[in-house]
């Protein structure tokens, strides 16, 4: 999973560096402008990737934790039931 989030800014990134791309040479753009503008959609979609990135694998632990601990639960629970069905002698 982790692996895959890894990729998540760097594509996101070059789809929309391509996409401002095409969309300045449709307007012609000159070449200075459209540089400048390209590196500054560059660096913000990176920055927003890894955002996006840091906010999945935050959410992933949160479930985790709360996964191991209704687990815990359980078998806190299936403890107690086992100890009333117990008949003392």
């Amino acid at each position: 999973m982790a692996m895959r989030r890894k990729l998540i800014p760097p594509f996101l990134m070059l789809f929309v560096g391509a996409i401002t791309s095409i969309i300045m040479w449709t307007f012609h753009y000159e070449t200075k402008t459209m540089l400048l503008i390209l590196l500054g959609v560059l660096i913000a979609f990176y920055i927003i990737g890894c955002l996006l990135k840091w906010m999945l694998d935050l959410f992933d632990k949160q479930n985790e934790v709360s996964k191991t601990a209704d687990e815990d639960e359980k078998q806190l629970e299936e403890a107690a039931k086992d100890e009333e069905g117990q008949v003392n002698s």
